[in-house]
């Protein structure tokens, strides 16, 4: 009787142990760790659309070899068009910067208050100051739909240009207020 009740004893203090360590190991695990939220970022170029094609990428979805004369037309086209909007980005660099900064202070005004009723006057503001800019790029977008129209045969613009810019012309199709309700 007496080894038994010491054996009760034992298992009954090494159980109620382990019970206690478990639930302290259960705690540690489950108590929140603060993180710091990312901070904005937002990607104005992507949100305009100014993109720079990679040509090798480009040939290659449209079948054309590059080596060839059609191919070379299609390089300087390419070219071409990388350097314009390059030079429109360069050209309107601080009017993105600024705007930028705009969005980017406001969506750490709404994270810090909570207050979103300053929202549709950035949303006009960066619309109105975004406007000249979106029609240079849609202007050249139309240059180079033409080029290459005139270039390349109907299939290979199917399989090829159309699809690497339909990724890319997402942003204009949306409307502003639909990106900006997202990002912010």
């Amino acid at each position: 009787m007496k080894k038994n009740s010491i054996i009760f004893i034992l298992l009954f203090t090494a159980i109620s142990q382990a019970q206690v360590r478990n639930g302290r190991r259960i705690r540690d695990f489950t108590q929140p760790t603060q993180q710091k939220a990312p901070e904005p970022n937002f990607n104005i170029k992507v949100y305009l659309g100014i993109i720079e094609y990679d040509i090798k990428k480009a040939a290659k979805k449209s079948s054309i070899k590059i080596n060839s004369d059609e191919g070379k037309k299609f390089y300087k086209i390419l070219t071409v068009y990388n350097k314009r909007t390059k030079d429109i980005a360069r050209i309107n660099s601080f009017l993105l910067s600024s705007t930028k900064e705009l969005i980017e202070n406001h969506q750490k005004h709404t994270k810090k208050t909570g207050d979103y009723s300053n929202q549709t006057k950035v949303q006009l503001k960066m619309a109105e100051n975004l406007k000249p800019i979106s029609e240079t790029l849609k202007k050249e977008d139309k240059q180079l739909d033409k080029s290459i129209k005139e270039l390349l045969s109907e299939k290979n613009i199917k399989n090829g240009l159309s699809i690497i810019k339909e990724s890319i012309k997402y942003f204009q199709k949306n409307n502003l207020s639909k990106f900006l309700n997202k990002t912010l």
